[in-house]
């Protein structure tokens, strides 16, 4: 069983090139974090660093209620935080760890402050405007018009208060670098040469760090690597979830 964990701001649907492709061969699940997507939540309490490892939790409910008792995780961005803190809660349920345009250390002082400063644009203008404040981070200039206008919309489908939190709650994450060495699964990692969230050395670093991991570097491609190429980003996880079966 494979689980795919989106990125911020999206849902989802996000991986519907991947279930197209993988789902006739791959048993897979795809699941919106609390407040994306179809899901319903609103937060009560500021977020801080255990909340990310709430939203694990609340994962690992979930797979409980649906019988599955181990996966490969697949997350991206936002994703992967979720992902390292999977691990971090029941390593026992993974099976293998794909780490996507995403990396292990916590956010510095800078970074938290610009997250402090988008969760304040969802709360006051909207999902659709911090979605567009963070256009340019999320696909490179190679993307297509019609890539563009797709990212737009599903971030714009996003419950702005949930947005505003998991924004904060991003920024308030632990540093998951002590955990790299103990994910001993089957691991990958994927970056790309023009994503200015998470650079080539972030994901080189991830990747060194584990024990059993292969590293893809996509060119010419932004954050959003599994949609701006999804025929390399999906070849990339079936070599993967061969090596795990």
């Amino acid at each position: 069983m494979l689980l795919l964990l989106h990125a911020f701001p999206l849902n989802h649907t996000m991986w519907q090139p991947q279930i197209d492709a993988l789902a006739p061969t791959t048993p897979l699940l795809a699941l919106d974090y609390a407040g994306f997507g179809a899901s319903q939540w609103y937060p009560t309490t500021p977020p801080d660093a255990s909340h990310i490892d709430e939203v694990a939790i609340s994962i690992i409910a979930e797979l409980d209620r649906r019988g599955i008792a181990q996966v490969a995780v697949a997350g991206l961005s936002m994703g992967g935080y979720v992902a390292l803190a999977l691990w971090r809660i029941a390593p026992q349920r993974l099976t293998g760890l794909a780490i996507c345009n995403s990396r292990a250390s916590g956010d510095d002082a800078a970074s938290k402050a610009a997250r402090v400063r988008n969760a304040h644009i969802a709360r006051t203008q909207g999902a659709a405007a911090l979605t567009e404040v963070m256009m340019p981070r999320l696909l490179s200039q190679y993307a297509s018009p019609t890539l563009f206008q797709q990212v737009r919309d599903l971030g714009s489908q996003a419950d702005p208060e949930a947005m505003a939190n998991a924004m904060l709650m991003i920024g308030e994450r632990p540093d998951a670098t002590a955990l790299l060495p103990t994910i001993n699964v089957p691991s990958l990692v994927i970056g790309a040469t023009d994503d200015p969230i998470i650079s080539v050395s972030n994901s080189q670093a991830v990747a060194a760090a584990l024990p059993d991991a292969h590293c893809i570097i996509l060119s010419q491609c932004g954050h959003l690597s599994n949609l701006e190429y999804p025929a390399q980003f999906t070849a990339a996880l079936q070599s993967w979830l061969q090596r795990i079966h």
